[in-house]
């Protein structure tokens, strides 16, 4: 397999995204310390760190929150690693220290870590692997864990990981003796597997490669429990039966899935998992299936922002091209799992279309989850808000403004541990030879060769690379072409060149020498951007993208009634705004708003009158105060 660069030899250097990194460790950081605390007036208390200070018996009384609560105290310690290692904070790293610690105290003498069975039963544990989260908060810790030795040496949460690894390790696999069962929500695979890429124990991998297995096998593991916890079978009928076996991904073996179904972060954290445990034990056919149902997803199952899981009710996929824009959920942490998925199917066969998913996602689907200022969040991403609709309608779920914090705060140290990890997602690394993914701003050093790479994205197309450090021999350059860029112009110190293209890269196999230049120009001008005929939403309507990122119409700009503006897809401008939204470009177009009569329905056709359409980045959107929002506009 190939793999990522280690963080601290990538120094990030980029105008859009190093904001947004120093943003994420003074700001979100802090702000998250303090939320875990519930220290922040106004928002949904969290009582994390009071779970574990009541488990270690350290103070007195009822564990606060959903039964995953733990995992929001892991994804914050995995964000600071990610921080730790590219920016040593001694007062960061006693504050990780300092609740490592406490979560040691209130681990059992077995390995066992869970506050939420600590607290109000272990006789209890493991007995609803299907709804609650024990192996879910495992991985998590796990990732964490990994993270932080690898920033900073320490192995003190290693250390509680590998003992609630082991405590996993003997009570879940094939033995007669053992449970046969797998998590509810998938994490644990993923967390094992980079515990034992951490620690080389093969009992992790296998233990990994086992929950794999043994998921969706005949007898069903969660009815068998279910039974033996005295719970009564649902009236439910045919379709809801099967929708909830789908929820958890356990109606069959994972390599017979061809489609996504079910919870959207759980289907992509399960094949996060099995691309990464099929990687380490060279199972292909595990990552054949991820391969085959991230494509499906990709092709059929995909918002244009890069966000997944259509149905507010289980945040889940349900079928191909069913994609409605203000009833969808889309939530911060289905784009970030997406993206796991994608690096590390590149990681063990590279190809462009991974990159562009991930480009994807991350300038629109993610980076909507959070405000400009650090410290508010979306949980769901919708493409058409109407404000009146999301706080009448129960059926319609979405939040118009972002939140302070959320009784489920998975989402915040999820989109936390993204940005400070950011680096990871840019380059895969091979022996001598080096893709470049993202074009973000940065320099490194790796296997003998330094790299500087300057880039004007998301404004513009124009990246260059400059050789600081030249290995010795032969190396291979490879540079992933966005699908969007058309007609790209390369050139090599200064000569236009065309290079060999292989899987979506533009390729250069050569001797480098110190002060060698590549510069390519990626034309970036707004498009309008049509969906298949199969996606009854979007008929007559169009989307507009420019270079990586997608737009929308706010009714700060436009007024009331967005759905009544018709664009003229020739007239599309782009001009770039320093002042607005922390700088941003701006899509200008014609367009007409539909004048019709007031009556509820009237002969009357409606007058077209001709306005100007003024449209923002999507990951922009809600900035500005409350309003109305729209992805896909009519067209003239």
């Amino acid at each position: 397999m190939y793999s990522h660069l280690p963080l601290r030899n990538i120094e990030i250097n980029d105008a859009f995204f190093a904001p947004r990194m120093l943003q994420a460790r003074t700001v979100s950081i802090p702000y998250m310390w303090e939320a875990l605390h519930d220290r922040i007036e106004g928002v949904a208390p969290s009582g994390c760190i009071a779970n574990f200070r009541i488990a270690a018996h350290e103070q007195e009384g009822a564990f606060t929150g959903w039964w995953f609560q733990d995992s929001d105290l892991w994804k914050w310690i995995e964000g600071a690693a990610y921080s730790l290692s590219t920016h040593p904070d001694e007062k960061l790293q006693n504050e990780v220290d300092e609740v490592i610690a406490l979560a040691g105290r209130a681990q059992q003498e077995d390995g066992y870590l869970d506050t939420y069975y600590i607290i109000n039963g272990l006789e209890n544990r493991f007995t609803n692997l299907r709804d609650h989260h024990e192996m879910y908060i495992a991985g998590h810790m796990f990732e964490a864990a990994v993270a932080y030795f690898e920033a900073t040496g320490k192995k003190n949460l290693l250390h509680i990981a590998c003992r609630f690894a082991d405590c996993l390790d003997r009570n879940f696999g094939p033995e007669e003796e053992k449970l046969h069962g797998y998590p509810g929500h998938e994490e644990v695979e993923l967390g094992l597997a980079r515990l034992y890429g951490a620690t080389g124990e093969k009992r992790y991998l296998r233990l990994a490669a086992y929950f794999l297995d043994q998921r969706g096998t005949k007898p069903l593991y969660f009815e068998e429990e279910a039974r033996r916890r005295g719970e009564k079978p649902r009236n439910m009928d045919a379709k809801h039966a099967y929708a909830a076996r789908n929820y958890h991904q356990s109606d069959i073996p994972v390599r017979e899935m061809t489609a996504p179904f079910g919870h959207a972060v759980r289907q992509c954290y399960l094949l996060s998992g099995m691309v990464e445990t099929g990687g380490k034990t060279g199972d292909e056919t595990l990552v054949d299936s991820a391969r085959r149902v991230f494509r499906r997803i990709i092709s059929r199952q995909m918002y244009i922002t890069g966000g997944i899981g259509s149905c507010h009710e289980g945040e889940s996929f349900t079928f191909d091209y069913d994609l409605p824009p203000e009833r969808c959920y889309t939530e911060t942490c289905a784009a970030i799992s997406l993206i796991m998925t994608a690096i590390r199917l590149n990681r063990v066969k590279p190809h462009a279309v991974y990159g562009d998913i991930v480009e994807k996602a991350l300038y629109n689907g993610i980076l909507s989850g959070i405000s400009l200022d650090g410290q508010k969040y979306f949980y769901m991403n919708p493409l058409e808000v109407w404000p009146e609709r999301c706080e009448t309608r129960t059926d319609v779920n979405i939040d118009d403004v972002r939140q302070g914090w959320f009784g489920c705060a998975c989402c915040p140290p999820n989109i936390l541990r993204t940005l400070t990890g950011l680096g990871q997602y840019l380059y895969t690394a091979g022996e001598r030879k080096l893709y470049v993914d993202q074009f973000v701003s940065s320099s490194l050093v790796h296997d003998g060769l330094g790299l500087r790479l300057c880039s004007g994205f998301p404004w513009n197309g124009n990246v260059s690379m400059e050789i600081t450090q030249a290995p010795a021999d032969e190396y291979t350059l490879a540079v992933r072409i966005p699908s969007w860029a058309k007609d790209t112009v390369f050139s090599l110190n200064g000569c236009a060149v065309q290079p060999e293209k292989v899987d979506g890269y533009a390729v250069w196999e050569r001797v480098f020498s110190v002060g060698d230049r590549i510069d390519m120009v990626f034309p970036m001008q707004p498009v309008c951007m049509y969906a298949s005929r199969f996606v009854p939403d979007y008929a007559g309507q169009l989307a507009v993208q420019c270079g990586p990122v997608i737009y929308c119409a706010e009714e700060v700009d436009n007024g009331r009634e967005l759905w009544n503006l018709c664009v003229n897809p020739h007239s599309l401008s782009v001009t770039y705004d320093p002042s607005l939204l922390q700088g941003v470009n701006v899509i200008h177009a014609e367009g007409v708003r539909m004048q019709g009569s007031e009556a509820l329905y009237s002969e009357n056709a409606p007058a077209a009158e001709p306005v100007p359409v003024t449209m923002v980045p999507y990951y922009a959107w809600g900035n500005r105060g409350k309003g109305e929002m729209r992805v896909w506009m009519h067209r003239v």
